[in-house]
């Protein structure tokens, strides 16, 4: 028999592992550098390494680079700066995970603080969270024709019949990781004096937004770069410079197309900046360098015809059922949240001026309920500003605003699976005086949700010669016969053989009629679950038809 396979892919996520590591390290600060009277800010970013799976574990190397910035006794100069790294090598325990298996891996710094120890040294301390999980494809060969090439229609010269049903599921198509870098060259403004050193940076995505083209993925939003520094004339022991660049790239993805589902995840990478000398010879050009890394997914929704049952009279069919497990797309949603708070500084030093603020979002419970996925959070505020304070010019005020929101998905239950996405898009901070502070801010909330079902495929199908005096045990609920005839003279043996095949039934059977000395022959042709429809081709014209009604519970018998 000549079977035609449809090729179905399933994406699933084989084993997946959450978990936290602590890294500690102390610092001697150089002695290039003056005694340390207070930490300001500390910042950090992760950079991978490598990532390679062993039998049960995944081994994950990294760096954490983690930057200072503090005040000092120095007249001159009481604002400095510290970095340094901490490397890790760690093992992640991960069931079901072989030597050379494809791993996604994701950090997170959960915690990053630093200590005084003295004035000349201090302890880093941070939490990583890193997520594991394994991706896997699955391959399904499913039976979607019977037929040849030149057959137009379910039924073939032997009497083949076929049930075909409509597969509708969500295809995984495309998943690629990527960076992209993003160079700039900023003039600073002609009231700013020029740069003497920088001490502080931050550049911040704000606003991203991606879109779908063919064989790429539009890239859009707004770089807020903020530069702290010391000016060269000694006017003034500080001085900072913010402004913010637009951005719009065209990230090549080979194959995708606008008729596409995407999920694209931008995260900010590293970070660099640095001065340089204008036509003039002053320190007024700065140069900066940002890499955004996407971790970008394509799906598309798709339907296959495949075969659901066949049987024929001319022989003996059972086909071969398989389980495959397949995810379709509920639904993807994106949300927008604004906070509002009026913040009162807790530092004794007046404000003279705002700087920056940055801002870190963490969810600290989330679950499915009745309408979406509930979420509950605080965001992390850190606000950079300018005090009174001549001998201490630069200070920090950190908030913590909780906050409770749901994302609107409908038909969610607790097995389905999602993915979460956050972005602060904007953090304004108005000074009420001089020790109160008004902060609002905008976050943009993104799911996408799937769910996961199973159904039934044809992988194969087994043929044999039609045997009309096979029978074998069986246990009968009940059994009724009804004739419909157009001579009440007929009478006769009826003989039935029951043939079942897992969720539905083939029933092969001859009756044998005698009537005024004419045979008739009849074959049964097909059943389902309970009911039987016999249509005959009688060589006794008297008789129409035969109704079968049996309802049954296992394996197969003969009737008399």
């Amino acid at each position: 028999m000549d079977l035609k396979t449809a090729q179905i892919t399933s994406n699933q996520i084989v084993c997946h592992s959450d978990t936290q590591i602590t890294l500690e390290n102390d610092m001697n600060v150089p002695d290039s550098k003056p005694d340390i009277d207070k930490i300001i800010k500390i910042e950090g970013n992760i950079s991978s390494n490598s990532v390679s799976a062993l039998e049960g574990k995944v081994n994950v190397k990294g760096t954490l680079d983690y930057f200072i910035l503090y005040a000092s006794n120095d007249d001159i100069v009481p604002i400095h700066n510290l970095s340094g790294s901490i490397n890790f090598d760690e093992s992640v325990g991960l069931d079901n995970v072989s030597e050379g298996d494809e791993i996604n891996c994701h950090f997170e710094i959960d915690d990053c603080q630093a200590n005084l120890i003295n004035s000349r040294k201090l302890s880093i301390n941070a939490i990583i969270g890193i997520h594991c999980c394994k991706p896997k494809s699955v391959y399904y060969e499913a039976v979607s024709s019977m037929a040849s090439d030149d057959e137009t229609d379910n039924l073939n010269l032997d009497g083949l019949y076929s049930k075909m049903k409509t597969v509708t599921y969500t295809h995984l198509v495309i998943q690629k990781n990527d960076i992209h870098r993003i160079f700039e060259e900023l003039t600073l403004p002609k009231a700013k004096p020029s740069i003497a050193s920088v001490l502080y940076y931050n550049i911040r995505p704000l606003n991203i937004q991606t879109k779908v083209v063919e064989d790429g993925v539009r890239l859009m939003g707004d770089l807020n770069v903020f530069v702290l520094y010391t000016p060269e004339n000694e006017e003034r022991s500080l001085e900072y410079f913010e402004t913010e660049v637009s951005f719009d790239e065209i990230i090549n993805c080979n194959d995708c197309n606008e008729d596409m589902i995407p999920d694209i995840d931008v995260s900010v990478g590293t970070r660099e900046l640095s001065s340089k000398p204008d036509e003039d010879g002053e320190n007024r050009i700065v140069n900066f360098e940002l890499t955004l890394k996407l971790q970008m997914k394509f799906y598309e929704n798709r339907e296959a015809q495949i075969l659901d049952d066949a049987y024929s009279t001319a022989m003996e069919l059972e086909p071969v059922k398989e389980k495959m497990l397949l995810n379709k797309l509920i639904m993807k949603n994106q949300s927008s949240l604004r906070l509002s708070e009026q913040i009162s500084l807790e530092s004794p030093d007046k404000i003279l001026q705002i700087c920056n603020a940055t801002g870190k979002i963490t969810i600290d419970e989330q679950q499915i309920v009745d309408g979406g996925i509930h979420l509950d959070g605080v965001l992390l505020l850190d606000i950079l500003y300018m005090t009174e304070n001549d001998v201490s010019p630069l200070s920090i005020e950190r908030a913590v605003l909780p906050f409770s929101h749901t994302i609107e998905i409908d038909n969610l239950s607790t097995d389905c699976y999602y993915e979460l996405q956050f972005d602060i898009n904007n953090i304004n901070v108005i000074m009420i005086d001089s020790s109160e502070l008004e902060v609002k801010v905008n976050i943009t909330l993104c799911a996408i949700a799937f769910s996961s079902f199973d159904e039934s495929f044809v992988s194969d199908i087994v043929t044999a010669p039609l045997d009309f005096e096979q029978g074998a045990d069986f246990n009968l609920k009940y059994f009724t016969k009804i004739f419909t005839v157009q001579n009440t003279a007929f009478s006769g043996i009826f003989l039935i053989y029951i043939v079942p095949c897992l969720n539905r039934y083939r029933i092969y059977g001859m009756i044998n009629a005698v009537y005024s000395s004419y045979r008739t022959k009849l074959t049964v042709i097909y059943i389902r679950i309970s009911v039987v429809i016999v249509h005959t081709k009688p060589e006794n014209k008297h008789i129409t038809a035969i109704i079968i009604i049996c309802k049954f519970t296992a394996s197969c018998k003969t009737f008399k």
